[in-house]
């Protein structure tokens, strides 16, 4: 029989450093049809982004340029830094990470720059790109951002080698996104929203004749069926055939626009795609002949299959709950995912055959499979509705808890507020079961993956519904008697800071509370962060000044006496989304009035941890934390 030893206190077999060096992560999955492509951010080496090329019978290999990093900061979440420009040599176009400009390059050869070199006085005006799309001449279309001195504004532009050959083929609206060019290079179809809405809350899809000087007939897509929809992704499956994702239905789902006809493809209440926060995603793919490769969400799982020319969803046999990426390859799909068990991997699978993991895999340290906690899905009922969470019990094969003791618990709230937990294997979470807390991962009103109606249920009510229901998750937990109700702390990065601090606030539930470069004054939030987001609040609370009081009431900063816990509070010094002044001045707050408050600030980072160093001490303060709060040590990680 394995030893005894309190919760909290078990000798991991993953330290904070295994966990540090874990978080390389995968995106942007390309296909020249033989070799496979992506980018993959390095936080050994600084937090660099590196464009990898693995081909068949080789090993992964970085065909970007030395000592670059490839990445658009375009709404400061970036996204398509990079794009195929030709499969025969291999020529690729990216966005240099410092600079912000587009190149082209081959693997091991030279970079040439596309497009004009930028504004002169970047005090007064700097350029960003992202969004790259390859026109087929060793062109590409971006997005644009430009910033400076006046209002942000973006646009469409064309970039090529050849200075002249730049120009402009849309602007004039406040955010552009999604641009697909059609197989024949006549058409483009492009996507574009205002203020106050994210691309979640409504977008607009347009098409329009693609011709040397510009776009000409543009003319919008679905006009009196998606209104007010949130429409993404446009994927061109033939001269005249758009496919694309939207909402209209309460469900982001497969529509197909041809010869002017519109129509839904699928009518599974499912999710076939994310929040847009960045450029690039790709969960639906053209196969041909009428196929669509697709992932699709549902209750909190991923699955992967072809929509077929029938309108049949086919399921592929394969074992991951979470996929980021999805392209087609030598006739069949390849896919960025995650299983329950393992850390993300690239898999393959031809023509509906079996999936095989080609890349990555594997798990941190010397964490055994039989060490690993697997997500328990939940839903908690409320006076509000259902509440969707997962569950993850302690587990660590060589050591046991007391006799009648519960474990601790750490409720986890994700970002956005319109993320969502995920059910693949989380080694931050691991990081924690194998000491011997519990953790509950809470998908509260307004996650995605639950359709537009509970996504919209966090409108007017961001810092209370979503804080009511992690406290929802822990009672239930708690009385159910899986978890000690008397040690219960809650963490969150951005909008989940909110929430985790809201809930020492709203409640008595939590004794702790950490927040990842959280927001903790919503009205200075609307004053300092980035464009993208600064209208954000408008939904989410309401407008100013009208819902001021809203505003303060919701704001952990200025409800300081209301709180009785200890808080780490954990911020990147070059933050443009939620500024460092946030951070200090609740660190200020909770100290003037005696409550424990630890502070860290980490130079150089910004929005995202993305430096193995910041992430090492990161992970290391947190665990202090809770030895200390949670386990009754001395605030040693064990």
């Amino acid at each position: 029989m394995p030893p005894t030893s309190p919760y909290g206190t078990w000798p991991s077999p993953l330290s904070a450093a295994d966990v540090a060096g874990a978080r390389l992560s995968r995106s942007a999955l390309a296909s020249d049809g033989t070799s496979l492509w992506w980018l993959e951010a390095r936080p050994q080496e600084g937090g660099r982004s590196v464009l990898v090329r693995l081909r068949p019978g080789s090993s992964p290999a970085v065909v970007s340029p030395e000592g670059t990093s490839v990445r658009s900061r375009v709404h400061e979440y970036g996204g398509g830094a990079w794009c195929l420009l030709d499969a025969a040599d291999g020529a690729f176009a990216f966005v240099d990470d410092r600079t912000q400009r587009v190149f082209a390059s081959v693997p091991g050869g030279p970079t040439v720059p596309l497009g004009a070199e930028g504004p002169e006085d970047p005090e007064k005006e700097r350029w960003r790109h992202g969004g790259l799309v390859a026109l087929g001449d060793r062109s590409v279309l971006a997005v644009r951002e430009r910033l400076g001195e006046g209002p942000p504004a973006r646009s469409i532009v064309r970039l090529a080698a050849e200075h002249p050959v730049e120009s402009t083929l849309c602007s004039g609206r406040d955010f552009y996104g999604s641009v697909a060019v059609s197989p024949d290079r006549r058409r483009l179809a492009w996507v574009l929203w205002d203020h106050p809405d994210m691309p979640w809350d409504a977008t607009e899809l347009w098409v329009g004749e693609l011709g040397a000087r510009g776009v000409s007939g543009a003319v919008r897509v679905g006009l009196g069926v998606l209104d007010g929809a949130s429409v993404d992704q446009p994927v061109w499956t033939g001269p005249d055939t758009l496919c694309f994702v939207a909402d209209a239905a309460g469900w982001w789902q497969p529509w197909r626009m041809e010869g002017g006809r519109l129509e839904r493809r699928c009518d599974l209440e499912a999710e076939f795609q994310g929040p847009a926060w960045t450029f690039g995603q790709h969960t639906l793919v053209d196969l041909g002949e009428g196929r669509l490769g697709c992932v699709w969400r549902r209750l909190g799982v991923d699955h992967v299959g072809v929509l077929e020319p029938d309108a049949r969803l086919v399921p592929l046999d394969q074992p991951c709950v979470a996929v980021s990426s999805l392209c087609e390859t030598g006739g069949g799909l390849a896919w960025l995912g995650q299983r329950e068990t393992t850390l993300p991997g690239l898999w393959w699978s031809r023509a509906g055959g079996p999936a095989v993991e080609v890349a990555g895999g594997g798990r941190p340290g010397a964490l055994a499979s039989a060490d690993v906690s697997v997500a328990e899905p939940l839903s908690v009922g409320t006076a509000e509705g259902t509440v969707h969470a997962a569950f993850y019990p302690p587990v660590h094969i060589g050591w046991r808890g007391p006799e009648g003791a519960a474990p601790p618990l750490v409720v986890c709230c994700h970002g956005g507020p319109t993320s969502s937990a995920t059910a693949g294997f989380d080694p931050v979470v691991q990081m924690l079961t194998t000491r011997g807390y519990a953790v509950a991962t809470v998908d509260y009103a307004g996650s995605t993956g639950y359709g537009r109606r509970y996504r919209q249920a966090l409108e007017g009510r961001w810092g209370e519904a979503d804080v009511d229901d992690c406290v929802a998750v822990a009672g239930f937990l708690a009385d159910a008697g899986r978890v000690d109700g008397e040690k219960m702390a809650i963490r969150g990065g951005s909008a989940g800071g909110l929430t985790a601090l809201g809930a020492l606030v709203r409640s008595d539930c939590f004794c702790a509370a950490v927040s990842w470069y959280g927001v903790s004054d919503l009205a200075t939030l609307v004053s300092g962060t980035h464009d993208f987001e600064s209208r954000y609040t408008e939904r989410l609370v309401g407008p100013l000044p009208e819902a001021a009081a809203a505003y303060a009431e919701r704001s952990p900063v200025r409800r300081a006496d209301d709180i009785d816990g200890a808080v780490l509070l954990l911020q990147g010094e070059d933050d443009p989304v939620v500024p460092p002044g946030q951070t200090l001045s609740m660190a200020e707050a909770l100290r003037s009035r005696g409550l424990q408050c630890r502070t860290l600030l980490f130079p150089g980072e910004s929005h995202g941890f993305r430096r193995a160093e910041t992430l090492l001490a990161a992970y290391q303060a947190e665990l202090a934390f809770y030895a200390e709060i949670l386990a009754g040590g001395d605030g040693s990680p064990p």
